[in-house]
């Protein structure tokens, strides 16, 4: 699977996510499903650990707002 880049907002069901820079998975949209683990959701959305992405920087996923392309 492929990383979201810093900033990149994209379609995830029927919300849409952006993925910025952090490292806490209590702040993650994504956190509430996490009940496999990073893994299970890195199948989905990608890498969001700082060891795991190409760029070394952690990230979550957050609810975009509206006018968020």
């Amino acid at each position: 699977m492929e990383e979201y880049k810093i900033g990149e907002v994209f379609q995830f069901g029927k919300i849409k996510l952006k993925c910025v820079e952090g490292c806490s998975c209590r702040d993650c949209a994504m956190n509430p499903l996490d009940v496999e683990g990073c893994e299970f959701i890195s199948r989905y959305v990608g890498a969001c650990a700082i060891r795991d992405r190409s760029d070394k920087t952690g990230v979550i996923f957050i609810e975009a707002e509206e006018d968020e392309t």
